[in-house]
This record gives structure tokens, C-alpha cells and sequence, in this order.
């Protein structure tokens, strides 16, 4: 395969305020016509901006500080905006990570496909562009293309919608396609089929991708090679197999120990200690040392080469240089496949009973969708009952039909004993019910007030219902909830702008417990974030559930976080719940058909193996 496009030391970097913020320093790559190159790594390490960086897509604040941008030994690195306008969405093209804000809420999904189409083709007849659209449509899984054309973004779900942004980027048939994070908001079916569709359009078209992702399971799928990139560098780079069996830096053993399928049996899944390291005043060198328990003493004197391991394979630590010492580094415990052991004492009580929920939402005078259809369940007190399913299958309407947020066509809910349902009961419960439950958004970033500091986030809801704080003042009370969920003071001050993923979710999550409440409904609370950072954030969860006793409703498409996590899980599908058992019962031995087509597309992080090959694991 011929060199498509090579990158030559590369450095980009913001101005901010604060300083010189170096987003990518120094990155190195090629990319072959036809190869998929995954890029995994934290929040903030320079995946997103690197991609930009290439199609010139940088905000004002950012510049290309130094390197070479070769497309077909064409360095574009120092072209005009007018010429690389002809290139984007011919040569290159993105899936951006949220595709809220790529879509335009005004226009119908059938024209905003057109948009693009016609951008490439101007002078193609109109029912040529519809059957362009049409076929686009069908193309990234859109079922009832013809209707669904004529629906506008917030008709869709979230999987929906990055199949239409999926379709809009594939409209002038680019050699090169950047995809960040497209399968962030997709349940396993959905995302094993866009995973199978990238992998169709790459060996139909030879169409080469580069693939952001933070999921080591999608990874594996779909990657030929695997770029690791932490505080802005390529810290190791080699084929999937040799990343996955053979991987030699150690952020990337900390990845792979992260994983929950590696945790099966354990009380709480693996963390990389600390946070990444500020990019606006670099350490000196090796910026991951200050969290690697293998660090050597030349780590925070001097920044290491990328080593050669093979022909394929590099990695930048010095434990691969030869005057090192060796280590073996291989897994303290096996993972068994083992769940979580329930103690035998009498039943709970239960703490929300759902009966015969439904749910119609009218698209047009004639037509509706029901969103949600004669749905029962029950949760007892200090369980984690786990909801999963495809995207639009109901899952987050019961949630919100459970929070007040809609009310439902028909059936009961009852929390306490109160039917939320009825508005006497819960006028006269009212305090009852805002305070006792709490949900959880799956996006922090819009669930947060810009405007307001973390400590007015936190106390916002003690003001509202009038409640007196039990910790003195709102400011300290914001304080002991930050502390909870792992963040120190100095964050009070803060704006969620100023915050990573992972630490405005915990903001989230603080604001939530503040008012001390009996029920979480948590929607989705990890999906955007990484393996790290959701090894965290589950393990916070169980840590509330078994210290505290709070009940949970967690609705999640990862089926490997929900095995460790939850007691109890419900499967939907086009809004009916199809099966409900507990963990072991449910994983080990599926009844619906769907449920067994969920367990059977879980992205097994080990390239080309089934799941249970997970359990011999272990790396050197």
C-alpha cells in the first residue's frame, strides 16, 4: 500500500491567558491508502486537536508551530484557507465526536445530506441527489430512509444522528476519513455495524482512516495500527496485535489494566494514578513519570526516544533502553469470571415500582412513535438495577418519565409508595420527590451551568428547595462534596470550561449527592469519557452504593461496565423491556434473542478474539 499521508514532526499549540499551551509536540506518522490508524488515549492528550490540525480546521487561538503535512509527498502544511477548502471532503473528510453540534437543528436531515451532496456535484439533478441521499441513508444503517429524510435532528436519537453525520461526511467519497469518537453515543449492536461499515467502505473504496477513540474494544475491532498519545506525543505506535499482546509503555498497561472484562471478581476496577500534566508549562522529562510506578530516575531528567521494539513497533520509555533493568510486567490475579456475591438476607423494600409505563411522542397530526410501551419493573432499596439497549430504544424516556421531566401517556410509577404519575400526589410530596431523587445527564458539559463556578453548581440545589446545609455553610457543604467525588478544593473556584470530561461528570455527580438523596437515576453518566476516568466514576458508584446504601437506576450501552456494576439489569428493544434478570443469570445464560445479539457484539479488546480470551491476558 502506497504512503497517503505522512506527518514529520509535528507541533501545534494555543495561546492562552496562562501561557503557551502545547496541544501536539513533535508527532511522527505515516498512513497507508486502505489502513485504519487508531488513536486512543485521555481526554485532552492531543487526539482531537491532531486531526484538526491536518484538515487545518484549528480555532484562531491555535497554530502550527513546526513540522510537515504530506498528502501524496505534498506538504500542505503551509496552504491558504481557500486551497484546503478544496480539499475537505474530497481528499479528507470527519466524523466529529458530538454530532449535536455538527447538525443543523433548522434544517431536515434528507437536506442537510443534500447540502453536502450537491457541495461536491453542483450541477446534479434534483432526484439524483435524493436517490444520493437515499442511498447514503441506507448506506450508514438508516432504516426507512424515505420517511426518516424528512425528520429534523432532534427526531433522532443519539446513534441516529452520528449515522447522519456519518452520511453526510461519506458524500464526496473521501480518501481519507477522520473519525472522532464515532461511536461514543452507540450501543454495542449499533456500534458493532458502523465499526463493520468503516471496515466495508475502507476495503470497497480503500478509503484510509483515523480513528479517535478511547474504547480499546473498538479499537481492536477495526485497527490495523495503534497510535498511544499521551500530554501531546505518540508515546508508542505499532500494529493492533503488537499494542494489544505485546504492549511496552507503561500508560498503555495502565489502558489495558483499566479494562473492566480485566476486573470480573475484583471489588473495583484499575485507575491510572494522578492527572495528565498541564501542556502549558511541560515537565521536564517524561511527562507520564510522575504516574508510573516503573519510573526511573533519568525519567524526570530527560525526555525518552521512541525505542524500536520491531520493525512496526515503537515505544518512548526508558525502560526499553538496554542499561535499564528488566521488568516483567504480567497481571497480580487472573480474571476470573466470577460476579459480584451476594449475601443472603431478606429482600429489601422496594423503593420504585414501574407498571405499565407508556410513552407516545406525535411527529406529525398522523403519525407517532411510541417511545415507550407497557414497560414494568422494580428496584428495591440499595440495589443498581442497569438498563441497556440500542439507541432509541427507550431507555432514557423511562428515565425521564421516572424524574418528571415527561409525563407519561399511560401507566404508574411509584416511588415510595407515591404515584409521580398523579399531580395531587405529587404536589403534595412535592419536597419528597426533588429532593430524595437525582439524575444524572449523560453530558456534563450541557447539564453544567457555563456562567456559574463549581461551587454555585454544587449548592445551586440546597437554594432552590430552601435546605439548610448540614455542613455549616453552601461553601463548605460544596467542598465535602467535592472531596467525595475526588476532587480538592481548588476546583470550587473553577468554571466547567476549565474542567476535563472527567472531572466535570464528577462535578455532576457532587451536585447530585448534595442533597443526600435516596434514588440516582444516572443516564448514560460514562459513555463520553475515557477507560481511565470510567474505572473511576464506576468505581465512585459502587463505592456509594455499598458505603451509603443509594439505590440506582445506571442506563449504559457498555455491557462490560454494567456486568461489573450493576446486581440486577433490563434489557429494551423498541421500547419494550424484553428480559430482566440478575447479572450472572443474564450474562451466562440469555434468553430473548436480542439479549444474545447484544452479549455476542460486546467489542472484546484483544484483536481478533473472542471474549473469553480475555482471561489470558498478561503482559511483559
Amino acid at each position: 500500500m502506497a504512503e497517503l499521508l505522512e506527518i514529520k514532526n509535528l507541533e501545534v499549540s494555543f495561546d492562552t491567558p496562562q501561557g503557551e499551551l502545547q496541544a501536539v509536540r513533535n508527532v511522527s506518522f505515516k498512513l497507508r491508502a486502505g489502513e485504519v490508524l487508531a488513536l486512543v488515549g485521555e481526554s485532552g492528550c492531543g487526539k482531537s486537536v491532531l486531526c484538526k490540525a491536518i484538515m487545518k480546521l484549528l480555532p484562531r487561538a491555535a497554530r502550527i508551530r513546526s513540522g510537515h503535512i504530506c498528502v501524496d509527498g505534498t506538504d500542505i502544511a503551509g496552504w491558504k484557507e481557500k486551497e484546503m477548502q478544496k480539499l475537505r471532503g474530497r481528499l479528507f473528510s470527519m466524523v466529529f465526536q458530538d454530532p449535536m453540534t455538527t447538525l443543523n437543528p433548522t434544517m431536515t436531515i434528507g437536506a442537510q445530506i443534500a447540502e453536502a451532496v450537491l457541495v461536491h456535484q453542483p450541477r446534479m439533478k434534483k432526484e439524483a441527489v435524493r436517490s444520493r441521499v437515499l442511498e447514503l441513508m441506507e448506506l450508514v444503517g438508516i432504516d426507512r430512509a424515505e420517511e426518516r429524510m424528512h425528520l429534523y435532528p432532534y427526531n433522532f436519537s443519539g446513534g441516529m444522528r452520528q449515522r447522519s453525520v456519518l452520511a453526510i461526511a461519506l458524500a464526496g467519497n473521501p480518501r481519507i476519513l477522520f473519525a472522532d469518537e464515532p461511536t461514543t453515543a452507540l450501543d454495542v449492536t449499533i456500534q458493532a455495524q458502523i465499526l463493520d461499515l468503516l471496515r466495508d467502505i475502507q476495503r470497497k473504496l480503500g478509503t484510509a482512516t483515523i480513528l479517535v477513540s478511547h474504547d480499546l474494544g473498538v479499537v481492536a475491532r477495526v485497527a490495523d495500527r495503534v497510535a498511544v498519545m499521551y500530554a501531546g506525543k505518540i508515546v508508542e505506535i505499532g500494529t493492533a496485535e503488537e499494542i494489544y499482546n505485546d504492549p511496552r509503555h507503561p500508560y498503555t498497561w495502565g489502558l489495558m489494566r483499566s479494562l473492566p472484562a480485566l476486573s470480573r471478581g475484583k471489588d473495583s476496577l484499575y485507575t491510572i494514578p494522578g492527572m495528565p500534566p498541564s501542556l502549558i508549562h511541560p515537565s521536564k522529562g517524561d511527562a507520564f513519570a510522575c504516574r508510573n510506578p516503573y519510573a526511573l530516575a533519568i525519567d524526570y531528567e530527560e525526555e525518552p526516544p521512541l525505542f524500536q521494539v520491531s520493525d512496526t513497533h515503537y515505544a518512548a520509555t526508558w525502560l526499553l533502553d538496554k542499561r535499564a533493568p528488566r521488568i516483567v510486567r504480567h497481571w497480580e490475579e487472573h480474571a476470573q469470571p466470577e460476579y459480584k456475591c451476594v449475601k443472603e438476607q431478606k429482600p429489601q423494600e422496594i423503593l420504585l415500582d414501574v407498571r405499565h409505563l407508556t410513552q407516545v411522542f406525535p411527529l406529525t397530526k398522523r403519525t407517532a412513535i411510541r417511545a415507550v410501551d407497557d414497560v414494568s419493573f422494580q428496584i428495591r432499596r440499595g440495589e443498581i438495577f442497569g438498563l441497556v439497549g440500542e439507541s432509541g430504544s427507550g431507555k432514557s424516556t423511562v428515565a425521564r418519565c421516572i424524574m418528571n421531566i415527561y409525563r407519561p401517556a399511560s401507566g404508574e410509577i411509584l416511588y415510595r409508595g407515591v404515584n409521580v404519575c398523579d399531580r395531587q400526589e405529587f404536589r403534595r410530596e412535592k419536597k419528597l420527590l426533588q429532593t430524595k431523587r437525582q439524575l444524572i445527564f449523560q453530558d456534563s458539559g450541557s447539564s453544567l451551568n457555563q456562567r456559574m463556578k463549581v461551587k454555585d453548581i454544587i449548592a445551586e440545589p440546597l437554594k432552590i428547595s430552601h435546605t439548610r446545609p448540614k455542613r455549616g455553610s453552601c461553601l463548605e457543604e460544596a467542598a465535602f462534596q467535592l472531596r467525595y467525588v475526588g476532587l480538592d478544593e481548588s476546583y470550587l473556584e473553577k468554571y466547567p470550561s476549565e474542567l476535563s470530561g472527567g472531572q466535570r461528570q464528577r462535578v455532576a455527580i457532587a451536585r447530585a449527592l448534595v442533597m443526600e438523596p435516596e434514588l440516582l437515576v444516572a443516564d448514560e453518566p460514562i459513555a463520553s469519557l475515557d477507560v481511565s476516568i470510567q474505572a473511576q466514576i464506576v468505581n465512585l458508584f459502587s463505592h456509594l452504593q455499598k458505603e451509603h446504601g443509594f439505590t440506582f437506576l445506571f442506563i449504559a450501552h457498555d455491557l462490560a461496565m454494567v456486568e461489573f456494576l450493576c446486581d440486577r439489569v433490563g434489557v429494551m428493544y423498541r421500547g419494550k423491556l424484553v428480559e430482566v434478570g440478575t447479572v450472572k443469570e443474564l450474562f451466562a445464560h440469555p434468553q430473548h434473542p436480542y439479549t444474545k445479539e447484544l452479549l455476542s457484539a460486546i467489542p472484546a479488546p484483544v484483536p481478533g478474539a473472542a471474549r473469553g480470551k480475555l482471561d489470558q491476558m498478561c503482559f511483559a
